[in-house]
């Protein structure tokens, strides 16, 4: 579609033409995703430290829910 076609001599294109591998980019389940499960947390902001909006904080702590900043 892009007409990048130049990348098809490289190895991990290759791979993918040939369906060696799939045609994916990342897509794991990630380690805040992780902590959120094993902490039992409603929200990735109360394991991962980020700018959250203020919306979002007011909403969160309705519900009794601390996120990080």
């Amino acid at each position: 579609m892009s007409g990048l076609t130049e990348f098809l001599k490289y190895p991990y294109h290759q791979a993918i033409i040939k369906n060696e591998i799939p045609l994916s980019i990342g897509g794991g389940i990630g380690q805040s995703r992780t902590y959120m499960l094993l902490l039992r947390k409603a929200h990735l902001g109360e394991v991962s430290v980020t700018v959250w909006p203020k919306i979002l904080k007011e909403i969160c702590s309705k519900k009794n829910i601390h996120v990080l900043e």
